[in-house]
């Protein structure tokens, strides 16, 4: 049964005086599109909320993971070969079930954080900035990124070829869940994908365009 995790560090609780928090939540993979995304059906649940730390602390990052890691530290101690657990479902039976983090919902900063990489680089591929993914020498499945390699590379020290592969040369908390690629936990939504990146880049786009052809008036009008 996958489990399905929602982190945005830009949506914070606020609560009385300059006290905030990262909400983060969880909901299972198995649930109909229609259902998730209606609000009275409540398919998700809120796991924790995340203290913020001050602006300007260090080691922000592992302070998070350490965070989440301790959240999520019961998936660690799931033994895929064994019997699972049981789940009372809502048909009256009893059904046996693995709890796998299969998705995290959540903006790009959110995914460097996660997946341990350089800010400004892919966290899915190891196709250097800048280079267009269309080129046929870089193609983003045959430049997936190998969260296995890396860990032989920490573990044998080498820490210059983590730096050239934009990897954070410290051990990731993801690595230690049961099937699961810390580099392919993102999939389309929404929100992120099509409204804050392709939506918001064409509406730049085209009011530049239009400035340009002086129809600025026109189109507001």
């Amino acid at each position: 049964m996958p489990v399905i995790c929602a982190f945005d560090k830009t949506h914070l609780t606020n609560f009385l005086g300059d006290q905030h928090a990262w909400p983060l939540y969880f909901t299972l993979g198995n649930i109909r599109k229609d259902i998730r995304h209606t609000p009275k059906t409540c398919v998700w649940i809120l796991g924790r909320l995340i203290p913020c730390l001050l602006k300007g602390a260090k080691n922000i990052d592992e302070a998070w993971h350490f965070t989440v890691g301790t959240v999520l530290s019961q998936l660690t101690h799931l033994d895929i070969t064994g019997p699972g657990l049981k789940w009372d479902c809502p048909d009256g039976f009893q059904r046996q079930y693995y709890p796998l983090l299969a998705t995290w919902v959540g903006d790009y900063p959110v995914q460097v954080i996660i997946a341990e990489v350089s800010y400004g680089s892919y966290p899915m591929c190891e196709i250097p900035k800048g280079v267009m993914m269309v080129h046929a020498t870089f193609r983003a499945l045959d430049n997936s990124r190998d969260q296995r390699i890396y860990s032989e590379l920490l573990k044998d020290n080498h820490i210059d070829a983590l730096h050239t592969l934009d990897v954070h040369p410290i051990r990731k908390q993801f690595w230690q869940y049961p099937l699961c690629n810390v580099h392919r936990l993102w999939q389309p939504d929404e929100f992120h994908p099509l409204l804050l990146a392709f939506v918001q880049d064409l509406l730049h786009w085209l009011l530049k365009y239009l400035k340009v052809k002086n129809f600025t008036d026109h189109f507001d009008n």
